[in-house]
């Protein structure tokens, strides 16, 4: 009787516990990969723009030999992906005030707010309900 009990309480403790190690170590992975990135891209659909901001991160660091890009040069990078994505027409680099730094933001203004793929889908769908 007392194996019966006992075998499951073990088996759930052991699933709780392997479960809980995973999701620690996704979540530090998921958080070291942010660290990693030296932009992020949040696109504005209605304004038909994209906003490539540089990692604040490396701005604000408290370590001193870990420091932002001023120029903003390493947000260019997220042009080929934008351009790939949506189509760019224009960009324009604006720098602003922000704690002390100054800090760079990359203005892309967009051909098209839907992605590429969607595009891509959407005229396959027309051409199979004709």
């Amino acid at each position: 009787m007392l194996k019966k009990i006992i075998a499951p309480i073990i088996a759930l403790t052991f699933a709780i516990t392997t479960l809980t190690v995973l999701g620690l170590n996704l979540t530090s992975l998921a958080q070291s990969h942010i660290e990693d990135q030296d932009y992020f891209i949040k696109v504005d659909r209605q304004a038909n723009v994209a906003i490539v901001e540089p990692n604040y991160g490396k701005f604000f660091h408290p370590d001193p030999d870990v420091e932002g890009d001023p120029t903003g040069q390493v947000l260019y990078q997220a042009l080929s992906e934008i351009n790939q994505e949506y189509g760019v027409k224009e960009a324009m680099m604006v720098r602003f005030e922000r704690k002390g730094y100054m800090v760079p933001n990359l203005y892309v203004f967009l051909k098209s707010n839907q992605p590429q793929e969607t595009l891509a889908d959407s005229q396959s769908a027309r051409q199979l309900s004709m």
